[in-house]
Formats: structure tokens, C-alpha cells, sequence
């Protein structure tokens, strides 16, 4: 902690004295630049939306060394993620599903086109104009599963110029005598008819063997290799007519190897594990997207279709340990299978300054399979054959040139039918078939009122309404009751403040807000159920969450770009009393939600092209149970970096968790020992980028 205070009080005092002995390009404007977002499906200034939402550019991405979405999460308020071999669940604002819930309380967007399972949000990000993260439901304009929010990912789009630039990322783990980390991909942007047609492609490939050895196999536990690549096709007939094809594919064979013992029998050293058992994890994903523009002389018009395949297969030890959990329990496995065809058409009114009212308007409809395998307690395999439909309208009224009141709604449809094929064989039991068909109608509103104070500072307040749809549990369930859950609700209720002062030199965003959440799906323990998990998925609480985000960029000067956020969070299980499992969970606080997170960084940049810059992120402890039995340790990171900007390449040389602070991401109480799963010791490495 010493280490980390000193650090601290030097990059303070190097940004104190840097604007006095650094740059000499004072007659520079000096403003931070605007940027322009599709939150809400039209494109409008970060400041003029009254939604709480965070947004990174290209450039922030490559600034942060934000690679992928787990490495986003720590810059962002109030924004975490549950992971593990089965889950990549996004927490916004403490909403999240139960776990081993196949879908997220968050919706995640490529291109305007929904990843419904929360295992295909854990993509790499690879030439990203844009993020876009959306706090609080949006259920209005994204219906079903967006009750905590939305991440929208915005691709690079073909232009008319050629460009085109390549990468080489070398870098090292400090573990087990270091381990070396590979990571390249290239770019290009190539015009085939000038102002008609043009193509943009990219590929991005990263190999690591990891920082976790598995001690008893001697060998290494925590391997990466990824490979992703994507082609976009642009075409412009006309001024008024845009067609943008996108075809993209990602591949990943990886270990699973981050769980290990810190005290009992199976206890090993930070960075080791011993498994007896299996560790692999198989992604193979492909995506396709059309999208129709057309700019009409009334309204403009956008359909976009949407095609996504995602399969991932999975094995790994099935008590984490040297034994077995069992005769027969070696290991658990399982498999997804999705496919997804989704279609949205929307209508909306010109951009023009100074009209009275701003309309969107659209229908919106998908067809979904789902086929899972589970293998824990018995065999599991599971059929989903789910579609919906939904229509969706939001105007803005223009009371005044100060005063806007925006009003939405969305009817939302979801079909779901379910089957599964249950066989207990393997634990002394027999076979059956669960079956069931879920289908409701949710009306979303939305309303906001947004004041503008002045041209540059605009508060607002907003309430939503969001829900998660209701499901199967694929995992789990042995009897046709506990086979079906029903749908959550969620109202929310935001008060914001959106600013640009001293001379548009600093941007602070200030968000307070209040969630309540009823018939929320939670894994209820029943000692009654013949299973270890003994668990049972019902809707049988409430839970609310309030707090608040503070986002802040300041720019003194042409050379220094100061950068901080901080979240607080207080959320918690109301009205939730079991009778099998007698405890009342009343008051306890939700898994995965700190109560505070925070990030402070700043970059200075020297008229020759050198730089230097860190981030210090961070998180307050959390419990990962609803008992609140099991309680992580809050972490603080600092990931500094210097490098030379040029005309055609950039090199910069990089540091994450510099000094090697030990943390964990996730703790369970495991057959009497203390289970972790550990977060990434210190790495580093230099990257080069070449631009053509």
C-alpha cells in the first residue's frame, strides 16, 4: 500500500508541474472533443442524453489497453462482471441474474444486433469505432433482458479512403519463471468504387499459455488462443441509400484454469492449482448483419437484420482438486449451441434543429434455438425453441428551446418452450422428459424530462421500466416442477446532471438513481432436492439498489488529459424468506456489487511525440453469495505506460497490475476449504503499431 500511496502522490505531483515545464503550444484551442453516440438509435452528443451512459472511442480503447470487455469494466461506474467457466454475467448497478443463468440482466449489442446469451458477450475487441454502456432498464428501445442496461459495440465502418495499419503485442505474465504473451492483428479499409462501394477488413489472433500451473499435471492451466477476423462491405448508390454488409467470425481454445484452494488439503501457492481432472474451454461463433439505410425526404428509415451461431463446449475438474468428487464425478462438462435470427425496422423524423417534436418509431422481432448440455448431477440436455415480437415508439416533445420531454413505450411478446431430457443413471436415479411453454406480454414505458441550465449544462430526470424474461433451468432442475421460472420486474427511477465548463476544458457527469426490483429469479437452496446443489430456481424476492456516478475528463491544458470515475452502490435482497432452507435474506447485499468502484488516469503528450500515462482502477470488497457468507477483498490496480507517437507508428511499452497486487475475483466455501478464483498477477509488454 506504501508503494501504491507513493506512486500516487509522484503522478500528481508530475501533472501539477507538467503544464508549467512541458508544452509550449498555448495557442492551441484547448477543448475536450465531443462525441457522438447511437444510445438511444439516433445519433446524438454524449451530453444531450438523458440516460446515464459511458462511452469510449477507438482512441480511449487503445489509450486504456481495453483489449476486451472484461477489461472495460474498470472504467466504468457502478459496472462489474460475475465470470467463470460457465458465466460471463455483466452486474450494472447491482442487477444481475442468478447463477448459472443462461441469459444476462444486460443487453449486448454488436451493430445494432442482440448477443441474447451472456457467454457470447465475452468477445475481443477488434477494430471498435465505439462502447457504448447504457445504466439502468432500457427496456423501451431494447426490450427483453436489458433490465440493468445495455452495452452497445460499434464496429468501424468501410470509408472512401484507403488506410490501413498492422499490430505486434509482445508481452510476459510474471508468473511460474514468466510466461509470454502474443498478440497481433492488422486492419484495412480498401475503396473498390469510388463513393460506391467499399471494404473494410480485419483479423486479430492472441496467444498466451497463462500465468496458473496445474502442479499435479505439470503443466500449464490458464492457455489462450484466439482468433477473430471480420469483413464489412459498404455500398452507396445513391446519396439517400446506404447498404452495409458485415460478416464476422471468432474462434478460442482456452484453459479454464484460474480456480484454486487457499487453505484445507488441496491449498496451492498464488499461480498454481492441482486438478486431476479436465480443463478446456471451445468457442466457435460466426455473425452476419445486413443493414438498409435509407434517408427519405419525411423520415428515415433503417432495418437491420441479424444472424449469430455461437457453439462452446466445456470440461474442467469437477471438485477443483486432486480427487474425485465421486465415483463417477471426475469431471463436469458441458455445451452450448445457439442460433439467432433477429429483424428491427425503425422510422424516424429527420435531424433538425429546432423542430417540436423528435420521433423514433419500430417493430422489432427474433427466432432463437438453444440447445445446452449440462453434465454435474446427472446428465442435462436441454431444448429451447424461443421467438418474440415487439413495437416500440419514443417522441421528444421540444417544449421550449430549454425544456425537453421525451416519452416511449415498447410492447414486448417472448414464446419460450422448453424440454429437456434428464438421465440420473450415473447417480443411481432413472430417466425422464420436463417439458414447458413460458409466454407473456410486458408493456415498457419510459419518460424523461431534460432542463437545459444553460448551453453547456443540461439535468434531467428519467424513470424506466425493464424486466428479465422468464426460462428454463437447464442445469439443474430433476422434477418438472422447478423446471420453469417466471419473469423479473424492475422500475427505475435517475436523476442526472450533464456538464462542459471552463471553456469546455471539463466534462462532469453526475448520475443518482433508485431500482426496485420484484418477483426477482433467485437459486433457492432446498436440502430436500437429491442433488449436492440442492437449488432450485424461484421467484420468490424483491431487491433494491440505489447510489450514484460521478464521470469527470479534464483537459488544463493541449498536452494533459486528467480522466476519473466513482460509483457507489448500495444494493440489496428484500423480502426473501425460505422454509426448506430456513434464513431471511432481508438486507443482504446482492453478489457481485461493491459498494464502490473507481478509476483515475491521465495521460501527458510532449510536442515530440512522447507520452506517458496511468490508471489506477479499482474496487471495494463484495460477497458472492446471497448469504453474504463468502466475501471477496476489495483491489486497487495500477497499469502505467509510456510510448512515442509518430506519424506512421506508434510503440508503447505497458504495464498492468505494476506492483503485483494479489486479488481474487470470485470466492466460494468448497466442501470446507476456501475456493478462489484468481485474478492476473503483473504483466507487461511492448506494442507496435504501423499505419500505411
Amino acid at each position: 500500500m506504501k508503494r501504491i500511496s507513493g506512486f500516487l502522490a509522484l503522478l500528481a505531483a508530475v501533472m501539477l508541474l507538467s503544464p508549467v515545464c512541458g508544452y509550449a503550444e498555448e495557442k492551441k484551442e484547448v477543448t475536450i472533443e465531443t462525441m457522438t453516440v447511437t444510445a438511444q438509435k439516433t445519433g446524438q452528443d454524449i451530453q444531450d442524453v438523458p440516460v446515464g451512459v459511458s462511452a469510449f472511442s477507438d482512441v480511449d480503447l487503445d489509450e486504456h489497453g481495453i483489449g476486451g470487455f472484461h477489461d472495460l469494466i474498470d472504467q466504468v461506474p457502478n459496472l462489474f462482471i460475475r465470470k467463470n467457466s460457465a458465466d460471463n454475467a455483466i452486474v450494472i448497478r447491482g442487477i444481475s441474474s442468478f447463477a448459472g443463468s443462461l441469459y444476462s440482466t444486460a443487453g449486448f449489442y454488436v451493430d445494432g444486433v442482440n448477443y441474447p446469451i451472456h457467454q457470447m458477450q465475452d468477445m475481443d475487441f477488434m477494430d471498435i469505432e465505439r462502447v457504448e454502456v447504457l445504466k439502468g432498464p432500457q427496456g423501451t428501445l431494447y426490450g427483453r433482458n436489458s433490465q440493468a442496461g445495455v452495452v452497445n459495440i460499434i464496429t468501424k465502418q468501410p470509408g472512401n479512403e484507403f488506410s490501413a495499419k498492422a499490430f505486434t503485442d509482445i508481452g510476459m505474465w510474471d508468473a511460474n519463471g514468466g510466461k509470454l504473451i502474443f498478440k497481433e492483428g492488422f486492419s484495412a479499409n480498401l475503396p473498390l468504387v469510388d463513393e460506391k462501394l467499399s471494404m473494410r477488413i480485419s483479423a486479430q489472433k492472441e496467444d498466451s499459455n497463462g500465468w496458473m500451473r496445474n502442479v499435479y499435471k505439470d503443466t500449464d492451466a490458464k492457455e489462450t488462443d484466439h482468433l477473430s477476423g471480420r469483413m464489412t462491405t459498404r455500398w452507396t448508390p445513391s446519396d439517400d441509400l446506404g447498404i452495409s454488409f458485415m460478416v464476422e467470425g471468432r474462434k478460442k481454445h482456452d484453459g479454464l484454469g484460474v480456480y484454486r484452494y487457499t487453505d484445507g488439503p488441496y491449498a496451492t501457492k498464488r499461480n498454481e492449482l492441482a486438478w486431476n481432472g479436465g480443463n478446456r474451454n471451445t468457442v466457435e461463433a460466426n455473425a452476419q448483419m445486413l443493414k438498409v439505410e435509407y434517408a427519405g425526404e419525411m423520415f428515415d428509415i433503417t432495418s437491420v437484420t441479424g444472424r449469430h451461431s455461437y457453439t462452446q463446449d466445456f470440461i474442467n475438474d469437477m471438485d477443483l482438486s486432486t480427487q474425485n468428487f465421486g465415483p463417477g464425478f471426475e469431471d463436469s462438462y458441458g455445451s452450448y449451441d445457439i442460433g439467432v435470427w433477429s429483424e428491427e425496422l425503425r422510422f424516424a423524423s429527420k435531424e433538425e434543429k429546432g423542430r417540436a417534436i423528435d420521433w423514433l418509431a419500430g417493430v422489432y422481432g427474433y427466432v432463437e434455438d438453444a440447445d445446452t448440455v449440462y453434465y454435474g448431477y446427472g446428465l442435462h440436455d436441454t431444448e429451447q425453441d424461443n421467438w418474440g415480437a415487439a413495437a416500440f415508439g419514443q417522441g421528444t416533445w421540444n417544449i421550449t428551446p430549454a425544456w425537453h420531454f421525451t416519452l416511449g413505450s415498447r410492447l414486448d411478446y417472448v414464446r419460450l418452450e422448453g424440454k429437456k431430457d434428464l438421465d440420473l443413471s450415473s447417480v443411481g436415479g432413472g430417466t425422464s422428459v420436463l417439458e414447458g411453454k413460458i409466454h407473456s406480454t410486458e408493456f415498457l414505458p419510459s419518460a424523461s424530462l431534460a432542463y437545459d441550465l444553460s448551453d453547456d449544462v443540461m439535468t434531467y430526470v428519467r424513470v424506466s421500466r425493464g424486466y428479465l424474461a422468464g426460462g428454463f433451468d437447464y442445469s439443474t432442475s430433476t422434477t418438472q416442477e422447478q423446471f420453469m421460472f417466471k419473469p423479473e420486474y424492475s422500475w427505475n427511477y435517475e436523476l442526472g446532471l450533464k456538464s462542459t465548463l471552463l471553456d469546455r476544458k471539463l466534462t462532469a457527469n453526475l448520475a443518482t438513481f433508485y431500482i426496485d426490483i420484484t418477483d426477482k429469479q433467485v437459486a433457492q437452496l432446498e436440502p430436500t432436492i437429491p442433488n449436492p446443489e440442492n437449488r432450485r430456481i424461484v421467484n420468490a424476492a424483491r431487491a433494491e439498489s440505489y447510489g450514484a456516478e460521478l464521470e469527470m475528463q479534464y483537459k488544463p491544458v493541449q498536452a494533459l488529459l486528467l480522466t476519473s470515475s466513482l460509483g457507489y452502490l448500495n444494493s440489496r435482497l428484500r423480502d426473501w424468506t425460505t422454509v426448506d432452507d430456513p434464513f431471511d435474506y432481508d438486507g443482504k447485499k446482492t453478489p457481485g456489487s461493491p459498494d464502490w468502484t473507481y478509476s483515475v488516469g491521465g495521460t501527458y503528450r510532449w510536442e515530440s511525440g512522447f507520452f506517458a500515462g496511468v490508471d489506477v482502477t479499482g474496487v471495494s470488497s463484495f460477497y458472492t453469495d446471497p448469504k453474504n457468507t463468502s466475501k471477496v477483498d476489495g483491489r486497487t490496480l495500477v497499469n502505467p505506460r509510456v510510448g512515442y507517437e509518430g506519424d506512421n507508428f506508434d510503440v508503447v511499452l505497458w504495464a498492468k497490475n505494476v506492483f503485483d497486487e494479489e486479488y481474487n475475483e470470485n470466492e466460494w466455501s468448497w466442501g470446507g476449504s476456501t475456493l478462489v478464483q484468481q485474478g492476473a498477477p503483473r504483466s507487461f509488454g511492448l506494442k507496435t503499431t504501423c499505419y500505411f
